[in-house]
């Protein structure tokens, strides 16, 4: 689900390999260190179809530069390579970065430059991934429908779920909400309650 930052909406490296397990069993991610010299560390990620390399992605921290780097920069850097391989792939969305690395980004910058605090990354990292691990499979189902223009599989789907879930599910992008502002509008659709056979309203009250 993407974290809407300055009106831009960032997915998730979580969201991206969750996406991309969807729709490529037989295609597999690697990293490797490509550079490892006292505090810097550079990963590599690649994406291979069947050994044939399809897509990389490159990412470089600094032990120290940030809270979760002064315990964990390697790690942190592996995230964000997987997360620029998965972009490059096609799973960016609209914007390259991941929500990910611009909440690392926010934590290096003066929060009022940077027009957000930290805290409120988090938290919208934080209710973002709550609600992957509540109801990811039900999610990736929905928006995996919308993107392939399958709109009878994703309305199903969405119509299989209680009320109080789409409730939950249809908050606003910026409220950390699961869906694209695009993805709302085509679900708010007639054409996607027809899909269904002509449900009731697709949201309850907006979040």
């Amino acid at each position: 689900m993407p974290v809407n930052i300055h009106g831009k909406e960032y997915k998730t490296v979580a969201e991206r390999v969750a996406a991309f397990r969807a729709v490529s069993a037989d295609r597999t991610i690697e990293t490797e260190i490509v550079r490892w010299e006292g505090d810097d560390v550079v990963v590599k990620a690649s994406i291979s179809d069947n050994g044939k390399l399809i897509a990389t992605g490159l990412a470089h921290e600094v032990r120290g530069s940030t809270n979760i780097n002064k315990t964990s920069h390697v790690e942190n850097c592996e995230t964000s390579a997987i997360g620029r391989a998965l972009a490059a792939f096609g799973l960016g969305g609209t914007e390259y970065a991941s929500a990910d690395e611009v909440a690392n980004a926010i934590s290096q910058q003066n929060e009022a430059k940077a027009g957000i605090s930290q805290k409120e990354v988090y938290e919208l990292l934080i209710e973002n991934t709550a609600t992957m691990l509540a109801y990811g499979e039900s999610v990736m189902a929905i928006k995996a429908g919308i993107s392939l223009g399958d709109l009878s599989s994703a309305s199903e789907e969405w119509f299989s779920l209680d009320n109080d879930v789409k409730t939950l599910l249809w908050k606003a992008p910026s409220k950390g909400g699961p869906f694209t502002t695009k993805e709302r509008e085509i679900i708010h659709s007639t054409e996607f309650r027809l899909a269904n056979g002509g449900g009731d309203e697709p949201e309850a009250k907006e979040g």
